[in-house]
Formats: structure tokens, C-alpha cells, sequence
């Protein structure tokens, strides 16, 4: 499948509780990906003049973002509209080799205008419960929900393990079960580094868009895994990304694909 360049979508390979495109490369995926996500950024700039994204990292930076730093692109994305901030993060030093921060800085920050004031890293210098307190102190402060509200991204980038994770949400983890926090502090991740933060599943859920980016013949189980009918969320933390009034939208390349 491909998309245009003006971001139309073709009909989707599967559409269940998901959308999912599937596109015969790596480049191809991630020209399809980022003519969808400024598609969606110019949306919300038009009716809010404002674009709430929080990354992942993994590979998702390097699939997307070189697409959204290109002409055509580049130069037609409203940058100054942009507010970024990350569904999860390692807990490392910001130049850390591991650190999403670091991911999303050299693959996009470096490269184009939003204004340092609206980019929110996870300051990881703290303990990790601090961190995740911090964090979520970070979210009340630009969101200012109501009482009771949770804060509504415009758009959260997810991947997906080869395990079925998503953001540092684990298979089997008690954080699948989250639901007073918003953000919260992960230790002995069964990935390195061992200690993480993330947002949690009601925040996951409550945004408006959610994409998920993959690719490699290493996920593949996982993502047959996540469109199958009765695999347990908690083997699948990916499969509990359903937000109830938002939308789902999976860009994968058929080496992902193959077992679907």
C-alpha cells in the first residue's frame, strides 16, 4: 500500500478496533507515517493553534522522523505549533545513547523550529517514583485538566516490542493495571535500562489519535499477536492501546506483516 504525499490514506489492509497499513519498505512506511502525522498536526493547529505529541523511542524516531524533516514537509509543517513530549523514557542522562530524548533531539529537534519552551523531557535526574511525579506534575501544568479529567494528547506515537510492550508498559507487568497515575516509574524492566517511566494506560487512552509505527520481521509475531482474537492483554500490553474516543492507526511493513 502507499499514501500520497497530501497524506491521503488508501483503504486500510485490516480494519477491526484498528486501521492498519501495511507498505513494502522501511522508506515507504515512513513517508506514509509522517504525511499522516502532519496531516493531523495541521488539523489541530487549525481549530487549536496548538499540536500535543508525545514520541516513543526505539525505532520509531529514525522511521519517522527523516520523512518529516524533508522537503516537502519541512518547510510546510507549522513547527511553532508543536508541543513535545515523550510517552516514555529511560532513565539516563538526556545524552545518554539510550535516552529517547536524545532519539527524538537528533532526529527531529536538531533539525527543525519548535521552540525549546514547548518541548518537555522527562528531567531523569531524580529517582525514578521522582521522576514519574515530576512528570506528571509536568503534564498538569500545560494540560490543566479539569478535576477528575485526564490530559488529551493530540497524538501519541507508540512501536511495539518483540514482546508485545508498548511505551514501557510490560507483558505481565502491575502497571498494565494502572489507573490512579498518569505517569509511573518502572523498575527491573526485562529491557534494558532497568529503570524507566512511562505514561500510563489511561493517558494512552485518552488521546485522540494514536499511531503506531513498525517494522522489521521481528515483530511479526507480535503484531499477528495484536490482531488476533483472543490473546490476552496481558501477554500483548499493545493490545490494551483502545482509546474509546480517539482512533488507532498501525503503519507497518509487510516484513512486520508477514504473519498477519
Amino acid at each position: 500500500m502507499a499514501i500520497s504525499a497530501s497524506g491521503n490514506l488508501p483503504q486500510p489492509l485490516l480494519q477491526t478496533e484498528y486501521r492498519l497499513f501495511v507498505f513494502p519498505t522501511q522508506e515507504e512506511l515512513g513517508a506514509a507515517a509522517a504525511a499522516y502525522v502532519a496531516r493531523l498536526a495541521a488539523a489541530a493547529t487549525r481549530t487549536c493553534k496548538r499540536f500535543y505529541v508525545a514520541f516513543s523511542g526505539g525505532s520509531l524516531p529514525g522511521l519517522l522522523c527523516p520523512a518529516l524533516t524533508s522537503t516537502p514537509l519541512r518547510t510546510a509543517i507549522d513547527w511553532r505549533a508543536w508541543y513535545i513530549f515523550w510517552a516514555d523514557e529511560r532513565c539516563v542522562p538526556l545524552d545518554d545513547a539510550q535516552s529517547n530524548y536524545r532519539l527524538v533531539r537528533e532526529q527531529l529537534l536538531d533539525r527543525v523550529d519548535i521552540p525549546p519552551a514547548q518541548v518537555y523531557p522527562v528531567d531523569t535526574q531524580l529517582k525514578p517514583a521522582a521522576v514519574a511525579q515530576a512528570y506528571q506534575t509536568v503534564l498538569a501544568e500545560v494540560f490543566r485538566p479539569l478535576e477528575g479529567e485526564i490530559p488529551r494528547f493530540d497524538l501519541i506515537l507508540l512501536g511495539l516490542g518483540e514482546d508485545g510492550h508498548t511505551a514501557s508498559l510490560f507483558p505481565w507487568h502491575p502497571l498494565l493495571h494502572e489507573n490512579e497515575h498518569w505517569v509511573a516509574a518502572v523498575h527491573n524492566s526485562p529491557k534494558p535500562p532497568p529503570e524507566r517511566v512511562t505514561l500510563t494506560f489511561p493517558v494512552l487512552n485518552s488521546a485522540r489519535e494514536v499511531v503506531f509505527i513498525t517494522a522489521g520481521a521481528g515483530k511479526a509475531a507480535a503484531l499477528a499477536g495484536v490482531f488476533a482474537p483472543h490473546v490476552s492483554p496481558e501477554v500483548l500490553p499493545a493490545r490494551l492501546v483502545r482509546p474509546p474516543y480517539g482512533r488507532v492507526t498501525w503503519f507497518v511493513d509487510q516484513a512486520a506483516a508477514a504473519q498477519l
